[in-house]
């Protein structure tokens, strides 16, 4: 599957260049190519998202993001509205089938979910681990989330003032008899 990858790849990017040999430089500089937009249209599990509905009577809310290392593979979590625990999640994407185990401790799989993307919802059905629990799920893909970024805390606006007042209190006092 990978070399099958590869060679396609290959043969993309041979065609990207010989198309670009082809055009004008003008032309190709005002024309800049975007594959993200396609790509993620194709599947929306290849950006980071969060899906909200129905597992069984129970509202959940998930968050899915691509892995690093396989582009075909997601990993996230989700909780049950009410209960607060999160649940972690990884599994397979293959063209609207998506396929992931859970784990409520991080170890073992406590279930698994099985399900094709129509559209924005994504249906199928939840199985405990020991298949004696089935549940119908419906979840709605809400928004794509971006990965937030950890800010430094500001610093007080009196700080710089304090400081410096705290400087020249101990001068004072050093010149003081």
């Amino acid at each position: 599957m990978i070399a099958g990858k590869a060679l396609s790849l290959a043969a993309m990017a041979v065609a990207l260049s010989s198309a670009a040999v082809a055009q004008p430089v003008a032309a190709s500089a005002a024309a800049p190519v975007s594959v993200a937009p396609a790509t993620a249209a194709a599947n929306p599990f290849s950006a980071p998202i969060v899906l909200r509905g129905k597992l069984g009577s129970e509202t959940v809310q998930m968050r899915l993001q691509p892995k690093v290392e396989d582009a075909d593979s997601v990993e996230g979590d989700y909780f049950v509205f009410g209960k607060g625990s999160k649940i972690l999640l990884a599994g397979e994407v293959s063209g609207n089938a998506v396929t992931m185990e859970e784990s409520e401790d991080g170890i073992d799989v406590s279930g698994q979910w099985d399900g094709k993307l129509d559209g924005k919802i994504w249906r199928g059905t939840w199985t405990s681990d020991d298949g004696s629990v089935s549940k119908e799920f419906a979840l709605e893909i809400q928004a794509a989330t971006a990965s937030p970024k950890l800010a430094k805390p500001a610093k007080p606006a009196n700080a710089a003032k304090s400081t410096a007042a705290a400087k020249s209190g101990a001068n004072a006092k050093k010149s003081a008899p």
